[in-house]
């Protein structure tokens, strides 16, 4: 065995150890199974991000994920005007607003924030692609207690990898002009999403409307230990 692919199956063997290493805990579903959640309203999205556009583009990609997870979604532009009737127009209001409150304007179960911590499109020299970085919070739509949280961060590469260097240099500076002109980061905000919520031990269990409704327990554990978030960037409210 040459020394070369000695040292190519240790690389693999370390990263393997390190990927097992790295796997997260699961999170406590206990006050989730508690709360048996029916029915989400998801407020407007605050932007922490330099694109101005990005809270109303994402807002309009989460009720599909969270409805084919089996919860009823309260229409999303229903309940931003709403809202916006109702003197809760800026989503910081809305986001330090008593959870019990937002949900009493709909009848719902659970209220679901959304932050956007970045959303931007990145140019490496011979690769772009867009970045995209969010956390999600669910809280009881009755004691306002932190239910279940997530933060992902996503990269969604668009162009690059052909082999040919000088023409993924040309590629990925034009992709990057493109995609800052058009801002619409839709296809990485939606892969982040799925990822939060359809990873086992960390996502969201299936909801009453969903056949795995109540088979998924093995997956998503009430373990007692408490522990409902896996993220490291604090959201906007901490109550």
């Amino acid at each position: 065995m040459t020394k070369s692919i000695k040292l190519l199956i240790a690389l693999a063997i370390t990263v393997t150890i390190s990927a097992c290493a790295s796997t997260k805990e699961s999170k406590d579903y206990t006050a989730f199974r508690e709360a048996n959640p029916r029915s989400v309203v998801i407020v407007p999205v605050i932007n922490h991000s330099t694109e101005a556009l990005a809270a109303d583009l994402f807002l309009s990609t989460l009720s599909q994920p969270l409805a084919e997870r089996g919860y009823y979604v309260f229409p999303n532009y229903m309940v931003k005007h709403l809202m916006e009737s109702d003197g809760l127009a800026d989503p910081m209001l809305v986001h330090t607003a008593n959870p019990s409150d937002v949900a009493s304007l709909f009848g719902a179960d659970t209220v679901f924030y959304v932050e956007i911590l970045d959303w931007t499109a990145k140019y490496a020299l011979v690769s772009s692609g867009i970045n995209v970085h969010f956390i999600y919070s669910l809280r009881d739509g009755k004691t306002g207690q932190l239910l279940w949280q997530d933060e992902e961060a996503f990269f969604h590469q668009t162009s690059g990898g052909s082999g040919n260097i000088f023409a993924d240099m040309i590629t990925a500076a034009i992709t990057t002009a493109v995609d800052n002109a058009r801002a619409d980061y839709t296809p990485a905000a939606n892969a982040a999403t799925n990822q939060a919520i359809a990873l086992d031990g960390q996502g969201l269990p299936f909801g009453p409307y969903a056949d795995q409704y109540q088979k998924d327990t093995s997956q998503f554990p009430s373990s007692g230990s408490g522990v409902v978030s896996d993220a490291t960037t604090k959201a906007v409210f901490q109550q």
